[in-house]
Parts: C-alpha cells; structure tokens; sequence
C-alpha cells in the first residue's frame, strides 16, 4: 500500500482539508478566521501580487547586470565581479551581418548559488528534445549581451566564456552547455525559458564543457570552459540522473495562493545549485506539481515558497523527505527581508 507523507503542523488553511470538508459534509470551509473585519462587517484581506513578485525577479536580474566597454574592432576580455570571464575577438559585434566600430557595451550577468537562483527565478529546470522536464545540476548560469548605444548587437564570432575559479574537489567533468530556452524569444534578460541542450557549433551535438588548469597566487584551480555562437542565457549544467525508484509529489499552498500570485521551487539536499521550480499548478487539486514525476523517493529536499504581499517579500522553507505520491502542505507564509532569505537559502544543507 502506497503511503503519503503531509506536513500536518497546521492545517487550517489547507487545500487537503478544505476538500475533505467539503466533499464529506457539503459545506464551505470559512476561509476568514485570521483575515480583519472592519465595523460594516466587511473582510479586509492583503492579497499577494503575482505582477509585484515577477517584478522583483527581474528588477534583482537589472541590479546584477554588469556593464563593460570594449572597442569592436580589437574586441578584448571582460571578467565579472565573481570572476566569469568571456573572450571577443576582434570585429566580432555587428548588425545584420556586419561588423560595427567604435565602442560598445557588454552586459553580464553571472549566477553561482541557489539564491541567486530562485531570487532572480533561473532555476535548473531543463526540458529534453521531447518536451519532458527534468532538474539539472549547475555549475554557473550566465546572462552575455552586446549593445551599441540603442542597437542591440549580434555575435559575428565565436566568444570565449570561462568560469569563475573552482577547487579540483567539486569539478564536475559531466558538465555541458545549455541555453535559455529553444528559441530567439528565450535570450532576452527578462527570459523565463527552461534550459535546452546547447549545439553552438552546429554539429549536431551538445557542447561539453572543458576543464582548464590554472595557477592563481593561492595556488592551484580549475575552470570550465565553453564558446558561445550567440547573445543571450547559458548555463554550465548537467542533468540529474538518478537510478532509484521515482514519484510525484504534490504542494498544498495556503487558499489564497496560486500559479498566478506566488513562486514554489524544490531544492535538493546536498546539491547547491541544483533547483527546480514547480512550475505546473493542478487547478482540480489546487496543488503546485511538476510535470514528469521523476522525484527520487528517498531524496531529501526542501520546498521553498515565496510571495510579494503589500510590498513585503514573504517565504516558507521545509524540509522533507520524498515518500511514493508525495503530498506536501505548507499553511503559512512569514515576511522576511530578501537579504534574510538569501542567507536561509544558501544555508540550506
């Protein structure tokens, strides 16, 4: 007999009970017993605001955006503040086919950790060549663009993207080369594509990441090393394969929650930069899912939830471990500062 695990520290504002309630004894569940009642008697309710939580993923993307000034006919190196570097060769920005001159701007945005991550809502969520979804394992996620004043520029050759320093210890030599999304619509910085396989060079395979050895003043490291053919998301990644046994797990948010107002992303224990956001909500349920129920039973995970209420950043975080058709409920959201939250996440195991 299957079993399912519910977190049941508070069900008041449970989806799960509030259809038993309802199917059993044929009634509305009052949905108001925390909510303000002024002296009309009428409920007054802050509800969240899915257009403020989008606009806050993309405002913390604009704040990350680094800014460079190379000269387009020599081109040159960019390294980013933790410590991404990306080589253009020479005349290798144009329009419609042709080279500019003159100055131009390089933009990079780069992303190493789990906060990051979800704050900025680039999770490591891909999707194969059938459609299906899966969770990747990240080891540095990057947003490369050039401008000319209000132009944007295209990539007339290839450049060279090397990452951030990393200890012999965590290479991953399965790392490969992934873009944001399967077409032109996905490269923009306000993209919120999942990732696909990247082919840069044409030749009708993934790229492969390649690992450089390298001598700093503190001795020894390692990068990974990739080009790009275009402008746009990449993300150093590889796919989360697992062998064991696999289910569905299912997240039953507060009443007032939906796919349209809140953010629920599955963090995996043990792996800091590997998240996945829920992104499918089973309207008939009421519940956020995923869509290919491949989550390993056995793993330990937490379920982190976020929300924008009357210009309040507010969360949930638990911990769990996956049980066979999982159900997760989460009753309550507290607010909390993006600076906070940033360090629970990065903190987590």
């Amino acid at each position: 007999m299957k079993t399912q695990k519910q977190n049941f520290t508070n069900l008041n504002n449970s989806k799960v009970v509030n259809r038993i309630f309802k199917n059993v004894l044929g009634i509305m569940v009052l949905a108001s017993l925390a909510s303000c009642i002024d002296d009309n008697n009428e409920v007054a309710q802050t509800q969240p605001d899915g257009e403020a939580l989008a606009a806050r993923f993309l405002d913390n993307r604009v704040d990350a955006l680094q800014e460079f000034t190379l000269d387009a006919a020599s081109g040159g190196v960019i390294t980013g503040t933790q410590g991404t570097q990306v080589t253009f060769q020479p005349n290798s920005f144009g329009i419609n086919g042709s080279p500019v001159t003159g100055n131009v701007t390089v933009e990079l945005i780069e992303i190493y950790d789990k906060a990051s991550m979800l704050l900025k809502n680039k999770s490591t969520l891909g999707m194969r060549d059938n459609g299906d979804k899966e969770a990747l394992k990240s080891a540095g996620e990057f947003f490369i663009n050039a401008k000319q004043g209000s132009n944007e520029l295209e990539l007339l050759a290839m450049a060279n993207v090397n990452s951030r320093p990393v200890d012999f210890a965590d290479l991953d030599g399965g790392m490969q080369i992934f873009r944001g999304g399967p077409d032109e619509d996905c490269d923009g910085i306000d993209d919120d594509c999942d990732w696909v396989e990247a082919d840069e060079d044409g030749n009708g395979e993934q790229d492969d990441a390649q690992i450089r050895d390298a001598q700093g003043a503190d001795g020894a490291f390692a990068t990974y090393n990739y080009d790009i053919g275009d402008f746009g998301w990449t993300n150093l990644d590889r796919w989360y394969n697992y062998a064991g046994a696999k289910t569905e797990i299912f997240i039953d948010v507060p009443n007032e929650f939906n796919q349209d107002n809140c953010a629920v992303y599955l963090s995996y224990d043990g792996e800091p930069t590997a998240l996945a956001r829920m992104d499918v909500y089973n309207t008939e349920l009421e519940m956020f899912t995923e869509h290919y129920g491949l989550i390993p039973v056995g793993l330990e995970v937490h379920i982190i939830m976020v929300a924008e209420i009357d210009g309040q950043l507010n969360y949930a975080i638990q911990g769990t471990t996956i049980v066979d058709d999982h159900i997760e409920v989460i009753s309550s959201l507290s607010p909390i500062t993006q600076a906070a939250l940033e360090t629970l996440i990065n903190d987590l195991p």
